[in-house]
């Protein structure tokens, strides 16, 4: 770039020829323009109980791959006579909002705009249309490219569907979002000299600070505090492209609602090293935004509404969202809310089982998770909440946290004909770990977003008494680690029961004493070895059945010399003495009812 929509509007302008801008370039042919004769109007009425925000979650690919079908309900397709050339975001049923420099020079009374489209080149789809009857830009020059923001006016009012809802305002203009992890989408070029994408394609990158921005190979002064740069300038792997100009960088906000905080505005290349996404940053234009667009009608921002519900609330549902403050609630269906009020954490899918380091029943741990990397498995966790995994600090500490997987739902790792679910890592908290002494290993995942229970994915419960030693106690530890020294990791889950041991009697064996923390558990036997963990389990849990035949987590995997020798047993992170620690860093997922 300069995604040189300079060039491309003056010869534009001056040509007859289809209509070209630069991450902003019309090729698409579309259906013929019905006109302004068909523009209708429409008296204001009230506004409809709607919730901003909401995207349709179903399984995804993130990183510059295909979004799911509607994934982005707000996301519009701006059409200028017969092509395609910017994107948009829907605020409210009257409103979208774009890229200035996707107005700049032309007749806005063209323009109309496409909604609840995936495919925008399946013609057997139609999709919903909206003609625009005002624009209003900001002071946009193309000399700085400040202020690079535009309201669309719609020619009638959008209802609301499944494929078509609005995005949020940011509530906060002070917010800066430095290190959010946003999303891009858009129907834009793969690549620079790639070809338009057909379907919606996203992109999760991290928000830089303007001072960092300004570091990066931009002229410093080029980028101004009404600007936000987002991805990745030293890598340079995602990217929005020509073609995706005008739409959404989005952010999840505290209510699992998505903000819209930046607009697709401007860059060098796509995706070129030294040279990130420049957006429009929102907040500096939130009070522009609402004076002018009072003429459409805002959704409550976290209101209770779930269009993708198919299930009726049932009352005892209705008491329980009433009672429970956890933000997961309020756009889960009742039959989620169920299983949350019914099944509690820490419930085993007890079918046959073998114990003693075999593999387990199908998703007899439906907690247990697996961390990849570069889509490598490496390390464990465990389901503690909808929205967090808990996990050993050693897994993720001097890693790009936010290029972890987590998979829940697993039994064979290595059969791709049954998908588990795939969640992202987007918040990563440590304890005070450090790898000298391997105390406090500890760590918590937030996942991109909650994740529903059903009868393969449920979480682990905690432990109630921080005070509770379990010596004695036989647990169980899980995972996909390897089988023995040396060799590979398994394609099933294993499960292991091991006895807990005294840090006393852990200290007797050959480890020396000092190694052994308060903050730390033994498992297995120090005489004859045999079972134990090993390399790959890291980070999974060891837990143990309790009085209600529910399962509570003691222990992390963290370390041990060897696997299964005798004299050294397996050394784990006792849960027990990080409880208020996990419950601080955690408590914006919803815990069952233990």
């Amino acid at each position: 770039m300069l995604w040189c929509y300079i060039f491309c509007f003056i010869s534009v302008l001056s040509s007859s020829s289809p209509l070209s801008l630069n991450k902003d370039d019309l090729v698409i042919s579309e259906d013929s323009f019905r006109g302004p004769s068909h523009y209708v109007k429409r008296e204001l009425s009230p506004c409809e109980d709607c919730a901003c925000g909401e995207r349709n979650e179903e399984p995804r690919v993130v990183g510059g791959m295909e979004s799911d079908v509607n994934a982005f309900p707000w996301l519009g397709r701006l059409i200028y006579e017969k092509s395609f050339g910017c994107a948009a975001s829907l605020i409210n049923d009257k409103f979208v909002i774009s890229a200035a420099h996707c107005m700049k020079g032309f007749m806005w009374f063209m323009f109309r705009v496409k909604f609840g489209e995936h495919d925008r080149c399946d013609k057997t789809k139609f999709a919903e249309t909206r003609y625009v009857v005002k624009v209003i830009a900001h002071s946009f020059t193309l000399t700085d490219l400040s202020n690079d923001i535009a309201l669309l006016m719609l020619n009638k009012r959008v209802e609301y569907t499944h494929a078509i809802r609005p995005v949020c305002l940011p509530k906060n203009d002070d917010t800066l979002y430095t290190g959010t992890t946003a999303l891009v989408a858009g129907w834009g070029a793969m690549n620079e000299t790639g070809q338009w994408s057909c379907t919606v394609r996203e992109a999760e990158l991290p928000v830089l600070s303007n001072e960092a921005c300004r570091n990066t190979n931009y002229n410093a002064s080029k980028i101004k505090d009404v600007m936000m740069c987002a991805g990745f300038p030293e890598t340079a792997h995602k990217d929005a492209c020509t073609g995706d100009s005008g739409g959404p960088l989005i952010a999840e906000n505290e209510e699992h609602m998505y903000d819209l905080i930046g607009i697709v505005s401007w860059g060098f290349g796509c995706a070129r090293k030294g040279y990130p996404g420049v957006y429009t940053r929102v907040t500096k234009f939130l009070d522009w935004i609402r004076d002018n667009t009072q003429e459409g009608c805002y959704c409550k921002v976290g209101a209770e509404n779930d269009t993708e519900s198919t299930t009726e609330p049932v009352p005892e549902a209705v008491e329980y969202v009433q009672k429970c403050n956890c933000p997961c609630f309020k756009n889960v269906v009742a039959r989620n809310i169920l299983l949350l009020m019914l099944v509690g954490c820490g419930e085993r899918n007890e079918a046959s089982r073998i114990v003693g380091g075999v593999e387990t029943a199908v998703n007899e741990f439906p907690w247990v998770a697996r961390l990849s990397l570069h889509n490598k498995f490496y390390c464990g966790g465990s389901l503690i909440n909808d929205r967090f995994v808990l996990t050993a600090a050693h897994c993720v500490t001097s890693f790009m946290w936010f290029m972890i997987k987590v998979t829940l739902g697993e039994h064979d790792r290595c059969n791709t004909t049954h998908p588990p679910v795939i969640r992202y890592v987007i918040k990563m908290v440590a304890h005070n770990f450090s790898f000298s002494n391997f105390k406090d290993d500890v760590a918590v995942l937030r996942l991109h977003r909650p994740v529903i229970i059903t009868d393969t994915v449920k979480p682990v419960c905690l432990p109630k008494n921080d005070d509770a030693t379990y010596a004695g106690v036989n647990a169980i530890a899980a995972g996909w680690g390897t089988v023995g020294e040396g060799k590979n990791h398994s394609c099933y889950l294993q499960e292991v029961e091991l006895p807990i041991l005294s840090n006393e009697a852990c200290k007797n064996a050959n480890y020396t004493p000092t190694m052994i923390g308060d903050g730390m558990l033994c498992a297995g036997d120090p005489k004859t070895g045999m079972k134990d963990t090993c390399q790959g389990d890291s980070g999974g849990p060891l837990s143990a059945e309790r009085n209600d035949k529910r399962h509570e987590q003691l222990g992390v995997v963290s370390w041990g010399i060897g696997c299964g020798r005798p004299g050294y047993p397996g050394v784990y992170t006792r849960v027990t003495k990080y409880l208020d620690w996990i419950r601080k860093f955690a408590n914006t997922g919803c815990f069952c009812a233990a």
